[in-house]
């Protein structure tokens, strides 16, 4: 998904300056999201008691022991395993193993009670050192009694912190073609109005994507995992062109995310 313009000026220095331009799309580019434009987080569900971790809200829903040691989530194609740990009064540690990632997460609860950190560090096959990234979220819901403070309902407010190639999108359209590529080792290039394409990357069942068009100024994707819809997400150009609003919606989880990029 990068160095689109760079790559261009190679091009006409390469087949000379007289040559004709092709004309460019306003969707070409590498987009950057700007963490203040966030909106639509979910709501995350949790009851740690009695040596379990259960997660309601979790596609799917999950419940282990709070020991530390990996466990498999049934009905979790995408992971490997999870552990939880309880690591103070406050606090708890989850790991995660997929084929994308291994992810770290420290969420504490502040003395308020009110609001809740979460602290991940990433490591994904192929990406140069841990990615860290800050998120916060508010309570909606106690811990039922003599629960683990990180129980109840925890509304998410904005992720904090979140490095520049997480947040990193290009897009190049190509006559009645998309490509989509990410920093992360994601990719697809899929004709408007055609079928499922393979998404490239280290996933371990594999995923398709299609896309279309919603008009001039907007770009619907839709992905597929087996035979179910995992993800839609729309791209729509401000009228100037200048930025682009992403609109991720997962089918059934109730809420949409959106966030605003601007080309870098």
């Amino acid at each position: 998904m990068r160095r689109w313009p760079t790559r261009a000026i190679l091009l006409l220095a390469a087949i000379g300056a007289n040559a004709p331009a092709a004309a460019r799309s306003p969707f070409d580019g590498r987009w950057v999201a700007e963490l203040d434009t966030q909106a639509g987080l979910a709501t995350d569900v949790y009851l740690v008691a009695n040596g379990t971790y259960r997660c309601d809200s979790c596609r799917p829903p999950r419940a282990y022991p709070t020991d530390g040691r990996p466990h498999s989530v049934a009905g979790a194609t995408d992971i490997v395993s999870e552990a939880v740990a309880i690591a103070g009064p406050r606090t708890i540690v989850t790991r995660i193993e997929s084929p994308t990632l291994h992810r770290v997460t420290t969420m504490t609860v502040a003395a308020d009670d009110a609001t809740a950190t979460y602290v991940s560090d990433d490591r994904r096959p192929g990406v140069r050192g841990p990615l860290h990234s800050v998120y916060l979220a508010r309570r909606t819901a106690p811990a039922p009694a003599g629960a683990h403070p990180v129980s109840g309902s925890w509304q998410g407010v904005r992720y904090v912190s979140v490095p520049e190639q997480v947040r990193t999108t290009q897009l190049h359209v190509d006559g009645n073609r998309l490509t989509y590529r990410h920093p992360l080792g994601y990719s697809f290039s899929a004709v408007f109005g055609g079928g499922f394409v393979p998404v490239r990357g280290p996933y371990k069942t594999p995923v398709f994507a299609a896309v279309r068009r919603l008009g001039a100024r907007a770009i619907e994707e839709t992905r597929r995992s087996g035979d179910k819809i995992v993800l839609v997400r729309t791209y729509t150009l401000a009228a100037d062109g200048r930025s682009l609003t992403i609109a991720s919606t997962e089918p059934g989880a109730g809420q949409t995310f959106r966030i605003t990029a601007h080309r870098k």
